[in-house]
């Protein structure tokens, strides 16, 4: 998973740092393809809150949800596409 400092880190999405009191989503390395508009969370961490409203960053969840429940079929549905 990415490393969090509070305080420090900023938001994948809104690009604001993320607070000692903010809800924090964090993504594990090379979940997304590098050409993927989604690449910017590859080892990153955002505000939950930024994650609820959009569709591409509710795309974004979705995935990292099913990567860290199976990531076995994460990946092959990777090989999928």
């Amino acid at each position: 998973m990415a490393l969090f400092l509070p305080g420090r880190t900023r938001c994948a999405a809104c690009r604001e740092v993320i607070g000692h009191d903010d809800e924090v989503v964090m993504f594990p390395p090379g979940l997304f393809a590098d050409r993927s508009v989604l690449a910017r969370f590859n080892d990153a961490s955002a505000h939950r809150a930024c994650l609820t409203g959009d569709e591409l960053w509710l795309e974004a969840l979705e995935a990292r949800d099913f990567f860290l429940r199976d990531p076995v079929a994460f990946i092959r549905s990777l090989e999928d596409r």
